[in-house]
């Protein structure tokens, strides 16, 4: 059961954030400063890539560490038991926005948020 909801996690893992993608206009230099809204939103991207390079990750890790090919830490244990009951791993909130979410609606949200920035 968990292999599929981690196929199916990776398969939606939305690609890192990339400043060059966005509007040109946001992201213009002023002084050598960017605006305060940009620094913002700047922050938030790094915020969201950190997160998102974390669940990438530790998919990963788990995948290898039920086929046998890492040793199964306490950290992928615990995410295992968690994906497993539907909820959001210890290690993806530590880096990630505070919520009270299951792991369905959670990840539901973290794709909005990513798809909005």
């Amino acid at each position: 059961m968990v292999l599929d909801r981690i196929k199916n996690l990776k398969a939606t893992v939305p690609e890192l954030l990339d400043q060059a993608l966005g509007k040109k206009e946001l992201f213009k230099q002023h002084n050598g400063l960017y605006a305060s809204l940009t620094t913002v939103l700047l922050q938030e991207m790094e915020k969201f890539n950190r997160l998102l390079r974390k669940i990438d990750e530790s998919l990963n890790d788990l995948e290898d560490a039920i086929g046998g090919f890492i040793v199964m830490s306490e950290v992928l244990d615990k995410m295992n038991v968690r994906l497993l009951n539907g909820q959001v791993p210890e290690n993806w909130e530590k880096v990630a926005y505070p919520s009270l979410k299951p792991l369905s609606s959670w990840y539901t949200d973290l794709q909005a948020r990513v798809n909005f920035l």
